[in-house]
Parts: C-alpha cells; sequence; structure tokens
C-alpha cells in the first residue's frame, strides 16, 4: 500500500475538503455499529459491495482509491467513527443522519467514480446524494430523515468540488421521490416510509457470491475489491448458452406468482443519475416470474463474480427516443457500470412499438466490434412474439441477450491493472524485450499487459488527428469499430493515441475539449506500431 493516500490521488471526503492520510493508520475495527450499518445499507441496493470498509483518521467519512500490496488500485470506505458520533450529537439523531453518510460513500463507489485529487466533480457529489435520498427512503426514511445530514452539516455556499446546501438536498430528494415512485407509494407526503424491507428476491441475493463482505477489515491492506482471477472462475455463476433458450422453470414450469411490474424512471437530460437497484425492469409484465428471477439472479451473481453489470429493460414507452439512444439513456441516468472502466450493458424491448435496442458500456462496445448478436435475439423476441409464443419461451428469449453479453464478457479485465501510464509502459517494454528473447510461442493470457486497465494524466492535443501522421500511426479500422482517434500528450511529452466511443462523452459529466488536461482510464489495445494506442473508458478534468 502507498504510505499515504494522497500519493494514489484519489479521495472524496463528504465535504469536499482535500485529504492526506496516513494509509498505516488505517485499520480494522471491531466496533459492530459501522459494520451492521454499511451491511443494512447494501442490503437495500439491490447490489454486490465493491469496496472495503476501514476505520481512519479522516476528518469525517470518505470513499477512496488506494493502492494495495499486488499493485492493484483497491475501492475503499473510511469513516471517522467520533465523527459519526459527533453527526449524532448535533443532528438529534442515532441513525438516519449517519446512514445517510455512509451510502453517500457507498454511493461513489458502486457507481464506479474515479474519485480524483483534490476532492470530486459538482456532478458526481450530486449522483452520490441522489443515491443516498434513494436508498434511504427503501430503508424506511422520510424526507426530513434523509436530509438531515445535509441540512445540518453542509454550508449553504458551492465549493470547488462539492456543490452547497440547496443543491445537495434537490438531489437527495430527488433520489428520495423517485425511490417512493418506483414503489408506486403516494410521494405528495415527504414523511411516508417504505415498508423498510429488502426487494425480494432475497434469497437469490444472499446466496450469491460477494467479492468483499460488508465487515471492517483487520488488517490496513483492504480486500480486493473483485474476485481475484484465480477465484473468478469458481465463483462464476453458469451462464445459459444458446441451446438453453428455453429454460426450465426453478419450479418445474409452474407460475410462482404473477408478473411484477415496475416503475420505470422518466429519462430526463436535465436528471442528476443515480445508481440502478436491480437487474431486470417490466413495466409491461412480459417476464414470466421464474425466469426474471433466475436472469436477475445470474445477473447479480456475474456482476459479483466478473465485475460486469447487464440490465434487461421491458417498456411500453420509449419517451420519443430512438430504441438504441433509450437504452444508452437508461444506461447514462441509471449508471449501469462502473463510470470508470464502462463495464455496463443495457438490452432495451419496447415491446408495444416491437423494437428493440442495446446500448454497451466503452469497456464492453469492443467485444462487439463485428457482433449484433445481442440485438439479434432480442429480435428474435419479437418474432416469438408475433408468433403467439408462450410468456416463458418470450423472456426467456430476452434474457438469451443478456446470457450472451455475459458470456463474451466473463473473460475480460475490470480492475484498473497500472495507476500510471508510466508504470504501464515499463512493463509493456519488460514484455516486448521477453518476447525478442522467447524461444516458445507467445501466449497472450500469460501477458500482463494485454487488454489491462491503466490510468493516465495527459492533454488533449487533436480530437480529430491527422491520420497520414506517421508518428502516430491511427490504426483506421479501429477509429471506424470503437469510436475517433484523439491525440493526447502526457506531461512528460510522450504522444499516446485513444480510441473514444461515441458513448464515453455521454456518459461523462463534463465534455472533453482540447487544451484541457485530464486524467483517462484506456484499455490496451495490443496495437504496437507508432504511439501507444489505447480505447478510452472515461475520464476526469484535473484543470
Amino acid at each position: 500500500m502507498t504510505k499515504e493516500l494522497s500519493a494514489m490521488l484519489q479521495a472524496c471526503s463528504y465535504d469536499g475538503k482535500a485529504l492526506k492520510v496516513d494509509a498505516k493508520a488505517m485499520t480494522g475495527s471491531t466496533e459492530a455499529e459501522g459494520t451492521a450499518a454499511v451491511g443494512k445499507i447494501m442490503r437495500f441496493t439491490g447490489l454486490p459491495q465493491n469496496f472495503t470498509v476501514m476505520e481512519s483518521d479522516v476528518p469525517n467519512a470518505a470513499a477512496i482509491i488506494v493502492m494495495g500490496d499486488d499493485g492493484i488500485p483497491k475501492r475503499v470506505i473510511a469513516y471517522n467513527r467520533q465523527f459519526m458520533s459527533d453527526v449524532a450529537k448535533a443532528t438529534g439523531t442515532s441513525d438516519w443522519p449517519g446512514t445517510s453518510i455512509l451510502a453517500h460513500e457507498i454511493g461513489h463507489h458502486l457507481s464506479g467514480h474515479t474519485l480524483m485529487p483534490g476532492g470530486s466533480q459538482p456532478p458526481i457529489e450530486l449522483e452520490a446524494d441522489k443515491f443516498s435520498g434513494f436508498v434511504l427512503f427503501k430503508m424506511g426514511a422520510t424526507l426530513p430523515d434523509a436530509e438531515k445530514a445535509i441540512a445540518t452539516l453542509i454550508p449553504e455556499a458551492d465549493g470547488p468540488t462539492h456543490p452547497g446546501r440547496q443543491k445537495r438536498l434537490k438531489a437527495v430528494q430527488a433520489g428520495w421521490l423517485q425511490s417512493c415512485e418506483q414503489q408506486q407509494a403516494d410521494c405528495g407526503d415527504d414523511t411516508v416510509v417504505a415498508a423498510a424491507e429488502p426487494r425480494a428476491p432475497i434469497a437469490s441475493q444472499s446466496a450469491a457470491p460477494q467479492p468483499a463482505a460488508p465487515t471492517m477489515a483487520r488488517a490496513p491492506s483492504p480486500a480486493p475489491q473483485a474476485a481475484a482471477p484465480e477465484t473468478a472462475a469458481a465463483q462464476m455463476p453458469k451462464i445459459p448458452g444458446p441451446l438453453d433458450i428455453e429454460m426450465p422453470s426453478p419450479n418445474g414450469g409452474k407460475v410462482i406468482g404473477p408478473a411484477v411490474i415496475d416503475q420505470i424512471p422518466k429519462l430526463a437530460a436535465d436528471a442528476v443519475p443515480s445508481k440502478f437497484d436491480r437487474f431486470v425492469y417490466d413495466d409491461v409484465g412480459v417476464f414470466d416470474p421464474a425466469v426474471r428471477e433466475k436472469l436477475e439472479t445470474i445477473a447479480y451473481q456475474f456482476a459479483a463474480a466478473a465485475n460486469v453489470e447487464v440490465v434487461t429493460v421491458v417498456t411500453k414507452d420509449l419517451q420519443g427516443r430512438d430504441p438504441d439512444q433509450y437504452a444508452l439513456d437508461f444506461m447514462h441516468q441509471m449508471r449501469v457500470g462502473k463510470m470508470d472502466v464502462g463495464n455496463g450493458a443495457v438490452l432495451v424491448v419496447a415491446s408495444n412499438d416491437k423494437k428493440v435496442g442495446a446500448a454497451l458500456g466503452p469497456g464492453l462496445r469492443v467485444l462487439f466490434e463485428n457482433d449484433d448478436s445481442p440485438k439479434r435475439r432480442l429480435n428474435d423476441f419479437l418474432k416469438i412474439v408475433d408468433g403467439g409464443g408462450e410468456p416463458q419461451r418470450v423472456s426467456s428469449t430476452i434474457s438469451g441477450a443478456a446470457y450472451r453479453i455475459m458470456n463474451q464478457a466473463k473473460t475480460q479485465q475490470w480492475q484498473i491493472r497500472y495507476p500510471t501510464f508510466a508504470a504501464y509502459d515499463a512493463a509493456d517494454r519488460k514484455i516486448m524485450e521477453e518476447r525478442s528473447k522467447a524461444t516458445t510461442p507467445y501466449d497472450p493470457a500469460k501477458d500482463p499487459v494485454s487488454n489491462a486497465l491503466l490510468r493516465l494524466q495527459a492533454t488533449v492535443i487533436s480530437k480529430s488527428p491527422d491520420m497520414n501522421d506517421s508518428s502516430l500511426m491511427v490504426n483506421e479500422p479501429r477509429s471506424r469499430y470503437v469510436g475517433p482517434a484523439m491525440q493526447v500528450r502526457t506531461d512528460d511529452g510522450r504522444d499516446i493515441v485513444l480510441y473514444v466511443n461515441h458513448a464515453v462523452p455521454q456518459l461523462m459529466p463534463l465534455p472533453l475539449e482540447e487544451g484541457k488536461r485530464y486524467s483517462f482510464i484506456a484499455r490496451d489495445t495490443i496495437l504496437r506500431s507508432g504511439a501507444p494506442q489505447l480505447d478510452l473508458l472515461s475520464y476526469d478534468r484535473l484543470d
């Protein structure tokens, strides 16, 4: 682990102040309250945990990314026990304010926020606040309960990284109302509460393998945020293949209950994004309950084991959008996949319009360069519906498209292996040198650089570089399939070509601009001509 968390660059404290914390001072805790609070929140998110919780001398609470002993960044929520006690005293209550603070930090990690130096971008702080309000309603909080911490602790004026009190209260309210409306409750009264029970099927979620249990770590080095490569295969759920399209029901073909009807949030360009809470949305009632439960279970287990999120949406209203654009807008507003590595997919069936669509995060897009099989499988659904197919076969066909993506994505790496371009470049040079001396055939599976994810800081030189520049050697087929090439330059003058899928800017809070400096997350492409060639997954502005 690094000597100081600040050396890892990534941290977001609850009040927006920059952190400088001795990593060795981060310890496990025997405190039952902190363990129980995080565990309870996670039960209501509907998502697997991708972080470790640790007690620390941070001023309040913070979502942090630190370097593990294995050289791979890890996600941590650090909290100050005394601060939590002080919050209870300041707000006059012992439960909801502290819960909302932890939920805010959990929202950062579940959404895959990159948490840049000096704090954060204001838009993602509002995302975390909205997530907090969303989860607290599900847990049984009134709107005043959900707002109490911000109303008491946050100043009115905007800060450089965190918005002011009223903006943050509005985001909490938006999340609380969205959660309330999804349960189709009477949301006009801010004292209405949910039943405070996690959404079914609980058995499916509790049975799924969890990469990081909601307990305090005992050692100062955080546990991995996802399954290690050697254990991932053992944790991976059995994903149905093409021949399993008509899957038997877990109950032998019997209907296990009425179809679940979801309230799908209204998509709006000005809406604050917030993390989704289920892997299947159906406001029509197309899904056979047994088939839906199986898909939800496998999607949850797959997200825990492979760190890839695949969400299926059946809707009667595309809200005036093309189905592919609807899928992309849904991915953005519901934060499907982790923002930093682009590992989400949204499949859409508009049953009334007889249209289908799909959106793949930037990290998944390259797997389907010349393959539209997910959408072909969704179109098979339309054929079956026209032929009067049985509900189980209809919904199983939709599920097949999701399983197709899972089967393709399960072999990819989804953790950032190299924290800097220099670390990636050194490893790449070492591998190239070893290959030049090797007497056995090259094995990409044993290459630690091949398809690896890395972080780099660089300035955008040109969003439309010269395709004939021999020093860059832009790969024209890749710019066609993945996205247009962009030239960036590191602080030490190294030119790099990034391929930018059209979805990347649409999924980020801020645009890409020439002359501006960013922290990029990218994937190795195995192209070794001219300047380094990488696929862009996400970015954060540094100045």
